[in-house]
């Protein structure tokens, strides 16, 4: 198996992209810690990875709350994995001028901080260990109007990506984006049917291969990426946009 007897982080397990990232790391032997603000829902993976024979731990974690995560990771000891999957409420469908700053800069703030506080608490264990993977999610493809400060919280992940991974490489410790183009799977329940669909249809619209990732690609790409067969890989977004963005 290719993460056997590895420790990893998934932050923001009880979402859908976390819960199956973390399914995918258990069933190829990685000891999973699953880490979020609910326990009730970070249970329902937690029992799902359990009946398939995986190992799973889980912890209520503030990834906003510098003692929370530190606390958290120092209880975990090793870590070989660290993947921050938190979601941020944004503000779609209103021109930036026309936004206030508070809704502009907070979600930016939020995105940088939870990938820095999660990532600072990996790298410090992980460089005594002289090895490790630490993952983001998003990427940042081309500008669309109207999507708030959501490319822009992007963006600032993207830069603090590059920069630890420029400081933590000669560490051993890898460093990775995967960049998609939107999981329209991963969608909340509670939007309509119909707005669903819609946004399934236009995100496959902007590919090359008529198809948008989905879940299972994502948890594919991320296992690879965290094991040792890409052990070369560090410094970059993997990309996972169907075509959707041409590197």
């Amino acid at each position: 198996m290719m993460l056997n007897d590895k420790q990893a982080i998934v932050y923001g397990a009880a979402g859908p992209i976390g819960g199956a990232v973390a399914k995918a790391f258990a069933a190829e032997g990685a000891t999973v810690h699953l880490a979020g603000r609910t326990a009730e829902r970070l249970e329902k993976v937690a029992d799902e990875i359990r009946a398939a024979g995986g190992k799973t731990e889980i912890a209520v974690v503030d990834a906003l709350d510098e003692r929370s995560v530190d606390d958290h990771a120092a209880a975990v000891g090793r870590i070989d994995i660290s993947f921050n999957l938190i979601g941020h409420v944004q503000h779609f469908g209103t021109p930036l001028i026309d936004m206030s700053l508070a809704d502009v800069e907070g979600p930016v703030r939020n995105m940088l901080r939870t990938f820095y506080l999660t990532s600072r608490a990996a790298a410090r264990r992980m460089v005594e260990q002289g090895s490790g993977v630490i993952l983001t999610f998003g990427g940042n493809g081309d500008p669309m109007a109207n999507l708030g400060a959501f490319q822009a919280g992007f963006g600032a992940v993207e830069a603090l990506r590059r920069s630890l991974a420029c400081e933590l490489g000669p560490h051993g410790i890898r460093v990775i984006t995967l960049q998609t183009n939107g999981i329209p799977e991963s969608n909340p329940d509670t939007y309509p049917e119909d707005f669903r669909r819609e946004i399934a249809e236009q995100t496959a619209a902007q590919t090359m291969l008529n198809r948008a990732a989905t879940l299972a690609d994502v948890a594919a790409i991320a296992t690879f990426a965290a094991s040792d067969r890409a052990a070369s890989i560090t410094g970059t977004a993997l990309n996972l946009t169907a075509g959707a963005v041409v590197n």
